[in-house]
């Protein structure tokens, strides 16, 4: 908030009521409703630059959904290419290249996908569930922390768009308080 002092102005009287001017943030001379303005444009100044914070870490965690879907995506496919008569020996998947991608991008999010085959594109059954339950789990982890920043960031939107309207409110009473003033000026 925008820092307003209350000065008197020496030998100004309107009525017996000492007159002031305001401070804000060192710039004198400035009347109730500009001062209240200009507090209420540093507010939402302020605020907007945690705006950019918070939707920067929901974008974040949204790249991490993303990517996480696509690990997800590509070990239930290794799943689906293990036959039916293999189960319950050391069967594993055919080879599929976006293994060793999904295996380095779990890694990079803390979750590891042990891969077997010469060329590390293929992974057994248990190891895929184990990667499957942990991706899974991640994934809920990561949605329910998206959850929480995204009513953070209503909430800093909200907060943005008050002090803008409390801005424009103030500068509307001024304006119709100066239209009036000159419209009694002419009767």
């Amino acid at each position: 908030m925008a820092a307003i002092e209350t000065r008197k102005i020496e030998g100004a009287s309107v009525y017996g009521v000492e007159q002031c001017s305001y401070v804000v943030d060192g710039v004198a001379g400035r009347d109730y409703s500009a001062a209240l303005a200009a507090a209420g444009l540093k507010q939402a100044a302020a605020i907007e630059a945690d705006l950019a914070a918070i939707a920067s870490a929901v974008k974040m965690r949204q790249r991490k959904l993303i990517d996480l879907n696509s690990v997800l995506t590509t070990i239930v496919y290794a799943m689906g290419t293990m036959k039916v008569e293999d189960i319950g020996r050391a069967d594993k998947s055919d080879g599929i290249d976006a293994l060793r991608d999904a295996a380095e991008t779990a890694r990079a999010y803390g979750i590891t996908i042990r891969l077997a085959g010469d060329n590390g594109n293929q992974i057994q059954r248990d190891e895929a569930q184990t990667a499957q339950a942990n991706v899974k789990h991640a994934l809920d982890m990561e949605g329910n922390s998206l959850q929480q920043d995204t009513v953070m960031l209503q909430n800093v939107i909200s907060k943005r768009d008050s002090s803008y309207q409390t801005v424009i409110s103030i500068v509307k009473r001024a304006l119709n308080a100066g239209a009036t003033a000159v419209r009694g000026l002419g009767k």
